[in-house]
């Protein structure tokens, strides 16, 4: 069974209605609240759309899935109109072996044990402090508020599912995680991530950078700069990172450090110009860029900040690609077909490998097969000279394909291999 916990709603119909569309998403099969439901409470601020009714009405229509102890806040009132009970001080749910112990944590908390057994679990939320830790002879969990977070937390919820217990945000990133197979606590990414920068001259150096930019593109700054665009940046962005592939390639055959670190700034200069138009422009700023990027990280690899388990570098591979997809999908950015996602702007055969790599063609076809159909075509543009223009064209497009697909059958980049002949060309004609 997947349950999903969240706790101190606090009457914000916003909050509830993000809390239920994350119910959804999850497709758990109960959803366990931990109190304060209705009411905000003296203590706490308004939350965000702080509506009781329309969050009694959304909780009524879940009813049948609801399970749920007495918070603080609540009152018999509230349970005239709730149509789930809500006044338990508490409830047990056993996990195998381990007993549950569910309670909002007014009465029963850290400071006032229940009646618990070596390795059982205290579950309450009322602090609105997300928490899943091992304690000496107990473990301890906390969903977190849904509405009104602190500490510098964020809205989160728990689910419970194959012996673990996950805390995410209501973008459904993975903040922290306890399984009860091993009761070891995974890595606590929350925490992680605010931990200071290993080197804090890092950070001073890159805020200074992000302060030039901001001055080139203020009023008395660069003319160059304050003309730029997204769109009149996009040639820029591609020389640049090419550059880097040059540096790169240079550093393999000379050890030369220096050029690499002036090309990989000037692709980092990019990336902070097109964040600074946006925030000029009210998209977004240039934390969320790496905001955003984190969370994808975190999503990206459930094998280091989840449960899963991967055998090799392939299957990560392989998990990436289902987890894109997947978020493509919630995004509304799914195609018809896979292959219209590889972006149009990637260079001819980057963009053909990728395609052949993606479809049915590369998975049936043999060296043998690849051969004979580009001596086939040779042999076509040898001994036809009566043929039209578009359809030599055809021929020696579908020639080129044929030929990227060969590169993969031999596990080979194409792109690079044609760079490698054309500087093998160059370096030859230095010699003649």
């Amino acid at each position: 069974m997947k349950l999903m916990i969240a706790s101190d709603i606090h009457g914000s119909e916003y909050y509830c209605k993000k809390m239920l569309g994350c119910l959804e998403k999850e497709q758990a099969d109960r959803l366990v609240l931990l109190g304060d439901i209705l009411y905000h409470g003296p203590r706490n601020d308004l939350p965000k759309e702080y509506c009781p009714k329309a969050v009694i009405a959304l909780l009524n229509k879940q009813k049948d899935k609801i399970l749920c102890v007495r918070g603080n806040c609540e009152a018999e009132v509230d349970q005239m109109v709730l149509e789930f009970p809500v006044m338990a001080d508490y409830a047990i749910i056993f996990c195998g072996s381990r007993m549950m112990f569910v309670t909002h944590g007014h009465l029963f908390n850290e400071n006032n044990l229940p009646p618990l057994n070596k390795g059982d679990i205290l579950l309450h939320g009322h602090t609105h402090i997300l928490a899943a830790e091992n304690r000496e002879s107990y473990i301890y969990l906390n969903p977190g508020s849904v509405s009104i977070p602190k500490n510098g937390n964020v809205p989160s919820y728990m689910i419970y599912e194959d012996d673990c217990f996950t805390i995410k945000d209501l973008e459904g990133s993975v903040l922290k995680q306890l399984s009860l197979k091993n009761n070891n606590l995974t890595e606590d990414i929350n925490n992680l991530l605010k931990e200071p920068f290993p080197d804090e001259s890092t950070i001073d150096a890159f805020a200074k950078f992000c302060r030039i930019v901001r001055i080139l593109r203020a009023p008395n700054g660069c003319p160059w700069d304050r003309a730029q665009t997204h769109e009149s940046l996009k040639t820029c962005l591609i020389e640049e990172a090419y550059e880097v592939v040059e540096a790169i390639q240079r550093f393999s055959d000379t050890n030369d450090a220096a050029n690499l670190k002036e090309e990989l700034g000037d692709v980092l200069l990019q990336v902070i110009l097109h964040g600074q138009i946006a925030s000029e422009e009210g998209i977004f700023e240039l934390k969320d860029i790496i905001d955003e990027i984190s969370k994808k990280m975190i999503r990206r690899h459930p094998h280091v900040f989840g449960t899963k388990a991967v055998d090799d570098a392939s299957q990560v591979v392989i998990n990436w690609e289902e987890i894109k997809r997947q978020e493509k999908k919630e995004n509304g950015l799914q195609y018809e077909n896979e292959l219209e996602m590889i972006p149009k702007a990637f260079p001819a055969l980057i963009r053909a490998q990728k395609v052949l790599k993606k479809s049915e063609i590369a998975k049936n076809s043999s060296i043998e097969q690849l051969c004979i159909a580009a001596k086939e075509k040779i042999t076509k543009l040898q001994c036809d000279n009566n043929q039209k223009d578009l359809d030599i064209e055809e021929i020696i497009g579908t020639l080129l394909l044929d030929v990227t697909n060969l590169a993969m059958q031999y596990n080979k980049n194409s792109e690079q291999l044609l760079a490698q002949s054309v500087q093998k060309l160059i370096d030859k004609s230095k010699e003649s």
